[in-house]
């Protein structure tokens, strides 16, 4: 079974996965937010008959909406995109006091177009939006570049950016601090790449949507060619492997974090011999090792592993605001491609 919390576009495999089953759904986006809100505007749920993946920040707001989707699914009012107004303090006797727009986004067969079409675009790595009209209703969602889709007004559509913004994480080395490392950055915002040749390590690590695991026969290569990474660990089984692959990474200035295993003497030694090999003092001020500087004592796995992820985060996450952007956004995203 896939665990851990899915990322801000997991959302289309998934609701193309119930439309290949022939299973209806219900997509729920926030899609406005004032004050303070569990959750910012593009965070999603998608409601099934028994199941849902995803979250919009829990609670009564959370049951509520789920309650809505599936009694869409029954056959209980309309089978029609709607948006719903959420006073979290009255409404939902939340504390935030906030008050949220969700969108209800009917899911079968007839959305398999604009989904696989949204899914297509966004795997090229360009910016892509899906357009929803709250007006008319029985209009499909539409899938947009930069270009300003239409003369209508700001207020009566909602946008999303098909972006994913979570840092980019290689850790190399599947042992007991690996996998209890993504045993955590299964519930973090953080994509995970995890390489390991030892084939009965890489099968313990824990199965999630934001964790992709390889076993290449030699890892060298791998952190010679890393591309599309934010930051990298070094963790293996081996010292001398470590060193290696610290030596590669450190020259990589596209990583913004480079991480090491290990006590002070050893961060001592792998510096030194960092020096002797023709780094610079520049290179060599890249790496961070020991890991998790600040964190409770302790040497158990999961202990490292809560030093060290707070770490990646704070260096790596990039703060992006809402996720909904508005018309004038989109034609200036336009003006800025076209320049």
């Amino acid at each position: 079974m896939i665990r851990g919390a899915p990322g801000p576009c997991d959302w289309i495999n998934a609701a193309l996965d119930t439309v290949a089953k022939a299973r209806p759904a219900v997509l729920a986006i926030i899609c406005g937010e004032r004050g303070s809100t569990p959750r910012e505007s593009g965070s999603w749920i998608l409601i099934g008959q028994t199941q849902s993946l995803g979250s919009i920040g829990g609670g009564e707001l959370e049951r509520t909406i789920i309650e809505a989707g599936q009694a869409m699914l029954a056959g209980n009012g309309d089978w029609a995109r709607s948006i719903v107004h959420c006073v979290l303090g009255p409404d939902m006797r939340q504390c935030c006091g906030g008050t949220l727009e969700i969108m209800l986004q009917p899911i079968d067969a007839s959305a398999s177009l604009w989904l696989q079409k949204a899914r297509d675009k966004q795997r090229t790595g360009t910016q892509v939006n899906v357009l929803f009209n709250k007006t008319h209703i029985a209009t499909p969602p539409s899938v947009i570049d930069h270009g300003k889709p239409s003369t209508v007004s700001a207020d009566a559509v909602y946008i999303l950016p098909l972006a994913d913004h979570r840092p980019a994480l290689a850790l190399f080395g599947a042992g007991h601090v690996g996998r209890a490392l993504c045993t955590m950055a299964s519930q973090l915002p953080l994509r995970l790449s995890v390489f390991d040749s030892r084939k009965d390590q890489c099968t313990q690590v824990p199965a999630s949507h934001n964790i992709d695991v390889h076993t290449p026969y030699d890892l060298l290569p791998i952190a010679q060619e890393l591309r599309h990474h934010d930051a990298a660990l070094v963790m293996t089984h081996s010292h001398a492997l470590d060193y290696e692959l610290c030596r590669i990474l450190l020259t990589n200035t596209a990583l913004r974090y480079t991480g090491l295993i290990g006590s002070q003497a050893k961060a001592r030694r792998f510096r030194k011999a960092l020096k002797k090999d023709g780094l610079t003092d520049t290179q060599i001020a890249r790496l961070t090792s020991p890991i998790g500087a600040g964190a409770a004592a302790g040497k158990e796995p999961g202990v490292i592993a809560l030093g060290v992820l707070p770490e990646i985060l704070k260096t790596c996450r990039v703060t992006t605001g809402e996720p909904g952007i508005t018309l004038q956004q989109v034609e200036a995203q336009r003006e800025r491609a076209a320049s």
